[in-house]
């Protein structure tokens, strides 16, 4: 259904709005709405004064679809909450609105952009325009007042909310969204050439958000920091096409690229560049464990410990089966040999470099705190004694100054100050 909601003053006044090229009369802006806009039900807002002064003037059009709503004057929070209350409850799911914003008090577009925020989120609502007809302008345009839609204001609330989704917990999936519906239709591009280049930008922004954000999710360091570089770069090379497409992005973009250029690498898996790798997935563990994505946080963290052993001792860093291998083995076995009745161990070739270190008992510690952790995640909480997620969550905390702490030690290039 099409509805459209409109406010009334208390004081009328004949104006000729010019919507379209056309031209349509009208005592209230309502009544040059009537004339143009196909709609099932128009709900008119008034207070007891309006109904008396200016209502009448829709009344005598005797549409049946032209229904009054009587709403306070809103002279209190508690009044607008009460016409909040009254307007959205009038609107069903998957509605069509249009509102109307003319006439009434000045606080009432404040109310309707949030009236419009609301209803696209709780009932799914379409928001098919937002219509001032600006009637004091026509004093400098012969007398006409053109008809403005601020409906394209609206999708700043969701552009903020999505860019802000994407900043605060790296879910990107929202704000791709957006991005793809400002890409040109087949029509444009078939009738306008030019704007394919609009295309190709939106679709490799909207692609490498994508790709940052499940790359994210999914634990993936190498991939977010090779993502975070192209994604810097993309950006840069789209701004003119948000400026064109995606007007509330083109304000946003700076605060991703300030967001996800931290951990952009254009080659970590290069040997000249793993150091700066394992300082980055550092950086990394702490953006998760900030954003209470405990387990990705505690699953990069048992990974990164093996990384800066296997960097120290020069073992070949992404071979699973050789340099990480033997650096696992070693941690477990010299584990297993501390313990009052240990197991039967399989040496590992770095046994000996390993227990060299002056650090190894600081590193044994935190690697049976983090298995411990570890396994407690990965079973889900299903055993007679379960650590609520909170505990897990602090547990996670205080691991991360003890990695620091590695970190400053094992680890040239950088120093962490507080």
């Amino acid at each position: 259904m099409k509805i459209i909601i409109t406010f009334l003053g208390i004081q009328a006044k004949k104006t000729t709005y010019s919507f379209e090229d056309k031209n349509y009369d009208g005592e209230v802006f309502a009544e040059a709405l009537h004339k143009f806009c196909n709609y099932d039900s128009m709900l008119v807002c008034v207070t007891k004064e309006a109904k008396k002064t200016t209502f009448p003037i829709l009344e005598k059009l005797k549409d049946e679809r032209i229904q009054a709503v009587e709403i306070p004057t809103g002279e209190t929070t508690e009044q607008m909450w009460e016409t909040f209350k009254t307007i959205t409850e009038k609107v069903n799911e998957n509605d069509s609105v249009i509102f109307d914003i003319t006439h009434g008090l000045r606080s009432l577009p404040f109310l309707v952009f949030l009236f419009a925020a609301y209803l696209k989120v709780a009932k799914n609502v379409t928001i098919e325009a937002i219509y001032y007809g600006a009637w004091e302008l026509g004093f400098s345009n012969n007398g006409i007042a053109p008809v403005i839609d601020l409906s394209e204001f609206v999708s700043m609330i969701d552009w903020l909310t999505a860019t802000e989704r994407f900043i605060e917990i790296g879910d990107g999936q929202a704000l791709a969204n957006l991005l793809k519906t400002a890409i040109p239709s087949s029509v444009e591009l078939r009738n306008n050439p030019a704007s394919r280049p609009l295309k190709s930008q939106l679709e490799k922004t909207a692609k490498s958000i994508e790709t940052i954000s499940l790359a994210l999710n999914l634990t993936r360091p190498i991939e977010t920091m090779q993502s975070a570089t192209r994604l810097e770069e993309i950006l840069k090379q789209a701004k003119p096409s948000f400026a064109e497409r995606a007007k509330p992005f083109s304000l946003l973009s700076e605060r991703v690229v300030k967001e996800y250029g931290q951990f952009a690498l254009e080659d970590p898996t290069n040997q000249a560049e793993l150091i700066e790798n394992l300082w980055l997935q550092l950086q990394m563990i702490e953006w998760y464990i900030q954003r209470d994505r405990v387990v990705q946080a505690v699953t990069l963290a048992r990974e990164w410990l093996i990384s800066v052993l296997v960097l120290k001792f020069g073992e070949l860093m992404f071979d699973k089966n050789k340099g990480r291998k033997y650096v696992e083995g070693a941690i477990n076995n010299a584990v297993e040999n501390r313990k009052a009745l240990p197991r039967p161990i399989t040496p590992s070739p770095c046994d000996e470099k390993l227990t060299a270190l002056p650090q190894v008992e600081e590193l044994l510690k935190v690697w049976s705190q983090m298995a411990e952790l570890r396994n407690d995640i990965a079973h889900v909480g299903m055993n007679l004694n379960p650590q609520p997620a909170l505990k897990l969550k602090e547990k996670a905390l205080s691991l991360y100054p003890q990695l620091q702490k590695i970190a400053e030690e094992l680890l040239p290039g950088r120093v962490i100050t507080e």
